[in-house]
C-alpha cells in the first residue's frame, strides 16, 4: 500500500511542474510562420545592379542609395563616398520595383473556410458600406504576407468584400510581424461591386450607386438639417455617406468590380456625370470598349488568366486582353484575384507578354500601374528618388519566366528573411528518412 502511494507521488512530482502556467509561460511555441524582421539599415547602397526602373527605364551598371526606408539617390554609375553607409554588390543582377498586388484580402483572410479568421466585410444587411475601415484588422502575423513577400509582392491593396459599396482600401507594405507600420495608408480608395450585386438588377445597381453619392453631397451641405431632423431619409449611414466626400473631391479613386462591357460603358458615364476617378477591376470583355476606356482615363486591372468565361458577364474574356489595351492607350495593371496566391503575378505577367504586352508594359502592369490604379504612384511603383525602398533583385534576367525566382527582398528599406511557413514545411520534410523509422 505504501509503496503505490509513493510511486502515486512520485508520477504526480514529474506531471504536475509541466503544466503549471509559470512552465507554460516559460516556453511559448514558436510561430513557424513569422519570419524575423531584420533592422533598416539607415544607408545602403546597392551597387552594380541592372535596374528596370517601371517605367520603361533601364539603367545598366547603376547603383542605388536607400536611407530611412527611402530611395534618395539612383546613379547610372557607382555611388560612393556616403558615410555610414553599407555596400551590396550585387554582380549585374536584376533589380525591379517591389511588385503590387491588386484587390486582396492579406492580412484580413487567413483560412477561407474558417469565418474567425475572417475580417474582410462587415455583415450588416445595407448595401452601403463604405465607411468600414479594414485597415486596423489586418494581421502582420498572418503566414500569407511572408509568402508573398518572399517572391517579390511588396506592398498589396488591401479591400473589403460584400454590398455594392464595399468599404475603404487599405494600402500596406508586407512586412511579416510588424504590426506598427504594415499598413502605410488607410482609406486609399473606396471598393465597389457592379453588375447585379444590388437587388439583382445592374440598373437597381446603377441608380443605387448614384443615389449613394447624391445623398453624400446633400449631407455635407445640410449636415444641421439632418442632426435636427429636418432632412428626408438617407440611403446609408451619415458615416458611410462621409466616406464618399474623399472620393467626390477626387483625392481618391472608387474602384469597382465589373467585367460585362455594357456594365464599363455605365462606370464610365457615371465617372463622368459625378465627375470622380474610376478604376476598374477585372473588365474581362474591357478590350471590346477599349477606345472609350482610353477616352475617360479609366485605369483597368485586370488578370489575363481569366480568358474562359466563368459567367455570361465574361463571355468575351481572351488572353490578349491586356495587349489590346494597352495598344488602345488604357493603363492596363494585372494582378491575380486570389489572395493567397497573389505572387503568382509574374506568371499572369508573363502570360501576358507570351500574347503580345511587351515586356516593359508588363512590368509596368505589376508595379507603377497598380500603384496609379490606387492613386499611390506618387511613392511606390518605380525606382526613383523619393520613392519607397521596396525593390526586388531577382536571380535570372527575366522575372516572368518560371525559372526566375527572388533572391532577395526589402520592403520599405528592411531586407527581408527568405523564409515562410512553405519554406519551412519544405525544409522540414525534405529528407524523409526520419519518418520512415
Amino acid at each position: 500500500m505504501n509503496r503505490a502511494i509513493n510511486l502515486s507521488l512520485a508520477l504526480s512530482l514529474l506531471v504536475v511542474p509541466a503544466l503549471t502556467p509559470a512552465a507554460l509561460a516559460a516556453a511559448p511555441p514558436a510561430d513557424p510562420a513569422r519570419a524575423e524582421q531584420p533592422e533598416v539599415s539607415n544607408k545602403l547602397i546597392l551597387s552594380n545592379a541592372r535596374i528596370e526602373v517601371g517605367d520603361g527605364t533601364v539603367i545598366e551598371g547603376g547603383s542605388i542609395l536607400i536611407e530611412d526606408g527611402k530611395i534618395v539617390r539612383v546613379e547610372a554609375t557607382a555611388i560612393t563616398n556616403v558615410a555610414k553607409s553599407v555596400t551590396v554588390d550585387l554582380q549585374g543582377k536584376l533589380v525591379t520595383p517591389g511588385l503590387i498586388a491588386a484587390d486582396t484580402s492579406i492580412g484580413l483572410i487567413e483560412i477561407g473556410a474558417e469565418d474567425s479568421t475572417h475580417d474582410d466585410a462587415r455583415t450588416d444587411s445595407s448595401p452601403i458600406k463604405a465607411g468600414y475601415d479594414p485597415a486596423p484588422a489586418v494581421n502582420a502575423d498572418s503566414s500569407l504576407i511572408s509568402i508573398q513577400a518572399i517572391e517579390g509582392v511588396t506592398t498589396a491593396a488591401v479591400a473589403p468584400q460584400g454590398g455594392l459599396l464595399s468599404g475603404q482600401v487599405a494600402w500596406i507594405d508586407l512586412l511579416p510581424g510588424d504590426h506598427a507600420n504594415i499598413v502605410a495608408a488607410a482609406g486609399v480608395s473606396v471598393a465597389a461591386n457592379f453588375g447585379r450585386a444590388y437587388a439583382g438588377s445592374r440598373a437597381a445597381s446603377l441608380a443605387q450607386l448614384r443615389q449613394a453619392f447624391e445623398d453624400a453631397k446633400w449631407y455635407r451641405d445640410n449636415q444641421r438639417n439632418y442632426e435636427r431632423n429636418q432632412s428626408r431619409e438617407l440611403v446609408a449611414h451619415p458615416l458611410d455617406l462621409r466616406a464618399l466626400w474623399p472620393v467626390l473631391d477626387r483625392e481618391i479613386p472608387l474602384v469597382v468590380r465589373a467585367h460585362r462591357a455594357s456594365d464599363l460603358l455605365a462606370l464610365i458615364e457615371l465617372g463622368e456625370s459625378l465627375s470622380i476617378s474610376i478604376t476598374i477591376l477585372g473588365a474581362a470583355e474591357g478590350w471590346k470598349v477599349a477606345s472609350e476606356l482610353a477616352a475617360a482615363k479609366v485605369t483597368v486591372v485586370i488578370q489575363p488568366t481569366d480568358n474562359l468565361p466563368g459567367s455570361f458577364d465574361t463571355l468575351g474574356a481572351r488572353l490578349d486582353n491586356a495587349k489590346l489595351l494597352d495598344d488602345a492607350g488604357v493603363i492596363v495593371a494585372i494582378a491575380h484575384f486570389d489572395s493567397h496566391n497573389a505572387r503568382n503575378v509574374t506568371q499572369e505577367a508573363g502570360i501576358a507578354v507570351a500574347n503580345g504586352l511587351s515586356h516593359a508594359a508588363a512590368l509596368r502592369a505589376i508595379t507603377l500601374n497598380v500603384a496609379k490604379a490606387y492613386g499611390m504612384d506618387g511613392e511606390y511603383g518605380t525606382i526613383a528618388v523619393g520613392k519607397v525602398a521596396s525593390l526586388v533583385v531577382w536571380d535570372g534576367a527575366d522575372p516572368f519566366e518560371l525559372s526566375t525566382s527572388a533572391e532577395r527582398v526589402w520592403v520599405r528599406g528592411h531586407e527581408l528573411d527568405m523564409k515562410s511557413r512553405q519554406t519551412q514545411l519544405r525544409d522540414r520534410y525534405m529528407d524523409l528518412e526520419p519518418f520512415q523509422r
